[in-house]
Formats: structure tokens, C-alpha cells, sequence
């Protein structure tokens, strides 16, 4: 589990980051806050921290969940709030992630934001969660738990954005062509949503577009490269790659790139985290999650909640196609902003 550890370096009080390879500097009041906050959560200093919200994403340090802290916490500070953010090191360490909700959970903060690893191993912990009445922000994954007045949700629109994927292939081929689709993960609702809504919208706008692919998802980037590379090698020949995830998008292009084909074949890929490739053309497009927009709809759930007021029970926020044509306007940059520190 990550644990906060701060050093003097230069009158600067620093953060380890997730693996603990790295010290991030933070300004000595800010870092004194952090740390305070840590300690409450995890000994018994104290029984209850009334200003605490901890949250609790799929990873940390990455470019697709740190703009959710920012958009908690910009939030948080200008209501006098303190934001305990922390995650396992790996997406696919459920136990782990249940075992820090958990342990989150016994040291009683005033409320908790979580972005699920899976959909049905956290059903349990969240509805013991919320019958405690402690209120609850579920952050990009739909449980199947009904909303209540101490639980709601704020997901990414799935479905739109795999209407938007299918969209973009027939613009870039033009209406005609075979595809493979990787990175589908029965684990997840939202990616059932996007590949469902990817091969219905290409049926009926798009017939002469065929999936001729489809290859079950890893969380690890080395596993979707050798099985982009499998289908590069043997698989039928396609001129477009639908990847569902950040490590789906980033092994396939880089299996692409191994085979010499990163501009031959259109790779659309989702959810933000390799960008570079967007502007050499390497990757064509990436359907991003508005990850800044749902922390901050989250807080301000939360806001309400802790306040006694009525809340909407789900919050659907669209996404976003990113292109090399729209990469440096403002709607995008406020979605890849990581200054967690800065206030709005």
C-alpha cells in the first residue's frame, strides 16, 4: 500500500509516489496538511477527522486518474476540506483495493469517493459502506447498487463514446474495412458499454466496416502488446485497431510500431494516457474520459450529501474525442490538468 513519507530537501517537505521511486515535492504548509490528514486515517490519533475525504481512484500517478484528484481537491481546499488520496499500485489488485477501503473506512473520514478496480467484488464493501451512512461518491463504474440519499454516482457516458469510436472509423476509412477490437474485459460494465455500442453503431451506419477481431483485455501493457502483436502476426489482416483501455492502447501501439505499421493501420484507443503518438500520427485518436469534470462533480455530490442535501442519484458526463487537430485547446488541457495543489 502507498504510504505518505515526507524529507527536508531545501526547506521543501516531499511525497513518495505510488512505487515509491520518486520524492514530489510539496510546499511545507500543504505537505504538513497531507501528512496530518495520513496520520489520522491510518493510526489511532484520532477517532474521527471531520474535514477528511478520502478517495480512493483505480491508480495513482497516472494522466488519466490524477485529474481527478485535482478536480476533488481544487474543490476540497475552498471548502475547507483535506483530500486523502491513495490507490494499489496495480488496477488489477482488487483484494488490494477493498483491503484500503477497508481500513479507510475504520478510521470513520466524513465521507469516501471511489473509482471501482471491478464491478462485483466491490458490490459487497460499498453496500456495507453506505448502511453505515456514510456517505459515498462511486466514481466511473455502475455497481448495480440503487442510489440513495448517502450514495451516488458520477460515470463516464460509455455508450457515446463507443458511438464516437465507431464514428471516427468510418470517417478515417471512409466507410469500408476491417477492424479489431482489444481490451474487452467482462470485469467491467463501461467496457461491455463502449464495445456494445462500437459494434451497433458500426452495424447500422456503417455495414461495410467489419470486426473481424476481438481479444480479451490485460491490465498489464506487456500482455496487450504480445496479444496485439499475435493478431499483427496471425490474425486476419485489418486496417484499423480499437483498443478499450489504456493498456489495450498503449500495447497495441506498440506492437504497431514493432511490425512497422503505426501509420498503415489507425489505431483509436480510449482513455487517456499515451498522447505523444497523437501528434507524429502514430495514434489517430483517443476517446478520453473527462476525468478533471468527474472529481469535481464528485466533490460537489459530496459537498451535498455532507450538507443533508438531496443529490441526483447518477451523473453521466460525456467524453471527449481527442485528436492531434484539437490536443492543445483549453476543453482538453482542463482535462489532463494534474496541479492538484492549485486552487480554481
Amino acid at each position: 500500500m502507498n504510504v505518505l513519507g515526507a524529507a527536508e530537501t531545501s526547506g521543501v517537505l516531499g511525497i513518495h509516489s505510488a512505487d515509491h521511486s520518486t520524492m514530489v515535492p510539496l510546499p511545507r504548509t500543504r505537505a504538513v496538511m497531507v501528512i496530518a490528514a495520513t496520520v489520522c486515517v491510518f493510526s489511532g490519533s484520532c477517532a474521527r477527522n471531520p474535514k477528511l475525504i478520502a478517495v480512493i481512484p483505480r491508480s495513482c500517478g497516472t494522466v488519466l486518474w490524477e485529474p481527478e484528484h485535482a478536480g476533488v481537491t481544487h474543490l476540497a481546499y475552498k471548502n475547507g476540506l483535506q483530500v486523502y488520496w491513495n490507490a494499489p499500485p496495480r488496477e488489477d489488485d482488487v483484494e488490494g483495493q477493498i483491503a484500503l477501503l477497508d481500513q479507510v473506512v475504520g478510521r470513520s473520514p466524513s465521507g469516501i469517493i471511489l473509482t471501482p478496480d471491478e464491478t462485483l467484488p466491490l458490490r459487497t464493501p460499498v453496500r456495507r459502506i453506505v448502511s453505515r451512512g456514510l456517505p459515498m461518491v462511486v466514481v466511473g463504474t455502475n455497481l448495480g447498487i440503487a442510489p440513495t440519499s448517502k450514495l451516488s454516482y458520477v460515470l463516464n457516458d460509455d455508450a457515446a463514446g463507443g458511438e464516437m469510436a465507431a464514428r471516427r472509423l468510418g470517417n478515417i476509412l471512409k466507410g469500408s474495412g476491417s477492424v479489431a477490437i482489444l481490451g474487452l474485459n467482462p470485469q467491467l460494465t463501461g467496457i461491455r458499454d463502449r464495445e456494445r455500442a462500437l459494434e451497433n453503431t458500426l452495424g447500422k451506419e456503417f455495414p461495410n466496416i467489419h470486426v473481424v477481431a476481438r481479444r480479451l483485455g490485460y491490465y498489464s501493457v506487456p500482455q496487450e502488446q504480445q496479444t496485439a502483436e499475435d493478431l499483427l502476426n496471425s490474425g486476419p489482416a485489418v486496417d484499423a485497431i480499437v483498443a478499450l483501455s489504456t493498456s489495450s492502447t498503449r500495447g497495441a501501439y506498440y506492437a504497431l510500431v514493432e511490425f512497422g505499421k503505426a501509420r498503415a493501420i489507425k489505431l483509436i484507443g480510449f482513455d487517456q494516457d499515451l498522447i505523444p503518438p497523437l501528434r507524429t500520427g502514430g495514434l489517430d485518436s483517443v476517446i478520453m474520459q473527462r476525468t478533471y469534470d468527474m472529481g469535481h462533480t464528485a466533490m460537489t455530490l459530496m459537498l451535498a450529501q455532507l450538507r443533508g442535501e438531496g443529490t441526483p442519484g447518477v451523473t453521466v458526463l460525456p467524453p471527449i474525442l481527442m485528436t492531434r487537430d484539437n490536443l492543445d485547446t483549453p476543453e482538453i488541457y482542463r482535462q489532463l490538468t494534474a496541479d492538484w495543489w492549485k486552487t480554481e
